[in-house]
């Protein structure tokens, strides 16, 4: 068979690299190598190399708003990219086994790469190794697995959110007080690496006592819960070590109808904790909000296809974000958007106001 004059074969390499020559791919400015990371090894993939990819994306749950907005933003990604065809995603809704399963049936499908958010460091990983092993690019993102076997990683640095907030708090109370702790969800190393960050610097300060913790999901309606439940259970509270921006939000609101005076609470960069903060500023209330972009699994997308079409990659990349002060409220704070929207989306601003616009 012929192709306008040259064979099936070269036909297929030209066809292949004009598809590459379509995307070269461009990862978010906010992310780094990581210390110690390597370029890829795209040979591996090779064999997958035609232009034409099934992408898999294996999240968690969706069970809040930063969740929303990210799988919003990684469909957003994938449909800029001519080179892949079908982009499946999954929602294991916190059941490590679900999740395997959820891989399991992607592999069967033929995926090229696997992005995956996973629900446990550990229950994962033999999945993941042999969709490695069978040349499927796994890319792992906001959350980490116990594995060698991985193509890519994407992930902020959580026990340095935890950290930065703690220092806040410690400092904003003079080193000494009582502190509950509002927490996300049992098992992801995202909050478990958040808490060991927070726990460095208060077993730093003799004087701070946590006196309650309590585990609301990162989301705003679980946390208005918890933090009603602790701050009735608890007369004197000085301080809020919160892993999630809804949630402080949330307690934020509850402090305010309890009549209880505004102690210094740690957020994240969510538009409702912006305007929460905002809002009580008068009244003294300050806050920190440590990043955790909604962007890395979309991210992931893009350094999937970037892998399979054989640009470089390094194999792991650590978002580069300091935490937002008070200083930066106003340029941040978008009154135009609902509470859901989380900031520095990368989402065109049309799609926001359609998504969020009040």
């Amino acid at each position: 068979m012929k192709f306008f004059g040259i064979s099936t074969a070269l036909a297929a390499l030209l066809m292949a690299s004009a598809a590459k020559a379509e995307s070269t791919v461009s990862l978010h400015p906010g992310l780094g190598p990581a210390d110690g990371a390597t370029v890829v090894d795209a040979s591996r993939y090779e064999a997958r190399r035609d232009g034409k990819y099934t992408i898999g994306f294996s999240n968690v749950f969706t069970g809040n708003s930063w969740v929303v907005q990210l799988l919003e933003e990684a469909q957003w990604r994938a449909d800029q990219f001519p080179e892949i065809e079908r982009y499946i995603v999954t929602d294991a809704n916190f059941d490590p086994s679900k999740q395997v399963a959820d891989v399991e049936d992607m592999l069967a499908q033929g995926v090229d790469a696997i992005v995956i958010n996973p629900t446990s460091p550990v229950a994962v990983v033999p999945v993941l190794e042999k969709a490695y092993d069978a040349g499927v690019a796994v890319i792992i993102v906001a959350a980490d697995a116990q594995t060698e076997k991985a193509t890519v990683r994407i992930l902020a640095d959580q026990v340095k959110f935890g950290r930065d907030g703690g220092k806040f708090l410690a400092e904003a109370m003079g080193g000494k007080g009582k502190v509950i702790a509002l927490r996300g969800i049992a098992g992801i190393s995202v909050d478990t690496d958040r808490w060991d960050g927070a726990a460095e610097v208060f077993a730093q300060h003799p004087g701070i006592e946590v006196v309650g913790e309590v585990y609301a999901q990162w989301a705003y309606d679980q946390g208005r819960q918890a933090c009603e439940s602790l701050a009735l259970a608890h007369p004197q509270i000085d301080g809020v070590w919160s892993s999630g921006g809804a949630m402080t939000q949330a307690c934020i609101e509850v402090f305010n109808e309890l009549g209880r005076d505004l102690v210094p609470m740690t957020g994240e960069a969510n538009n409702g904790f912006f305007g929460a903060w905002k809002k009580n500023q008068a009244a003294g209330f300050d806050s920190i909000a440590p990043q955790n972009p909604t962007w890395m699994v979309a991210e992931g997308v893009a350094a999937a296809v970037a892998v399979l079409n054989g640009q470089d990659v390094y194999t792991e990349y650590k978002v580069i974000a300091e935490p937002f002060t008070a200083a930066d409220l106003d340029k941040l704070y978008r009154p135009d958007l609902n509470d859901s929207y989380w900031v520095g989306s990368i989402l065109p601003d049309d799609k926001l106001k359609a998504l969020y616009g009040n």
